[in-house]
């Protein structure tokens, strides 16, 4: 915003606010009224910002509405974000170091109550996963139910398709991690290929929150949150102790991203370009640094 004036920044800003709390356009009385300034000043300064791709006008006699250039230029300029009260931050970490081998999937629950707006989780392995102990239950014909407990108490699961019907004794054996025999030694070799693969992790919750925002009501709109929810793009995480905002398509992320347990991590909150970003980055920057902090 280098060609763009304090004034014109505060103006912005307050346009915004306004736009995202009323949803309808603003008029340059109202913000004028807020600024203290003159309704002058405010057009001549709106004019400027339309120039600059800012700010539009829908009708002749109608306010303007703020694009998405304005809504993140706003969302950069709250960076770094306020943090939420400590004594919310102090309840989170109790929150969390309670679940134990849970706490992604209390995390996402938890961004999405704060913010109003779907969350995702990603969780990406630092390193290929340890197998503590490793569980075999018998299918139909040749195929095992193997489910490994990895470090922390945390599971996966994979069926193995065998060359053979296994039977119980040489599950049991297999359990213990003996390889004596043919047999054994393809069961073992069948596990680690099922295990040895470091995997990605996605906890979403929130999808309900959305049915307050007035863009739920096109389905466009929600089908472009659910397909980036179901299948986020892949590539490199946010990095830990820092924040991503993306604008795309009328949807806003707010992203944060932080390391825990062997964990890569990145928060996200999903909603409508209008996006309440004061309150949705203060939830991104307030849990993902108790989550940093714990475990």
């Amino acid at each position: 915003m280098a060609s763009v004036t304090e004034r014109q920044k505060r103006l912005l800003a307050s346009l915004v606010e306004r736009y995202v709390e009323a949803r309808r356009p603003v008029p340059s009385r109202e913000l004028a009224g807020v600024l203290g300034v003159s309704p002058a000043t405010v057009r001549y300064d709106l004019q400027a910002l339309e120039a600059e791709g800012y700010v539009e006008k829908p009708h002749v006699s109608a306010g303007r509405v703020p694009t998405a250039k304005a809504y993140r230029a706003y969302a950069l300029s709250l960076l770094p974000p306020a943090p939420l009260p400590e004594a919310t931050r102090r309840s989170l970490a109790r929150a969390l170091a309670s679940a134990g081998h849970d706490w992604p999937r209390l995390a996402a629950q938890i961004a999405a109550r704060l913010a109003g707006y779907p969350a995702l989780l990603r969780l990406v392995p630092r390193d290929e996963p340890r197998v503590v102990q490793v569980h075999l239950t018998p299918l139909e014909g040749p195929r095992v139910l193997a489910v490994a407990v990895l470090p922390g108490g945390r599971l996966r699961q994979a069926v193995l398709e065998l060359p053979f019907e296994p039977e119980a004794e040489l599950l049991a054996a297999a359990e213990r991690g003996a390889a004596d025999s043919p047999k054994l030694s393809a069961l073992q070799s069948a596990l680690k290929g099922a295990f040895a693969t470091a995997r990605d992790e996605r906890h979403v919750a929130g999808l309900a929150e959305l049915l307050s925002e007035p863009e739920a009501q096109d389905p466009a709109f929600l089908g472009r949150v659910l397909a980036y929810l179901e299948s986020p793009p892949r590539g490199p995480l946010t990095p830990r102790g820092g924040y991503n905002i993306r604008l795309e398509e009328g949807l806003a992320w707010v992203q944060a991203g932080f390391s825990r347990s062997g964990w890569l991590g990145e928060l996200s909150l999903v909603g409508p370009e209008r996006m309440r970003f004061p309150r949705a980055l203060s939830v991104a920057r307030t849990l993902s640094e108790t989550l940093e902090g714990e475990g």
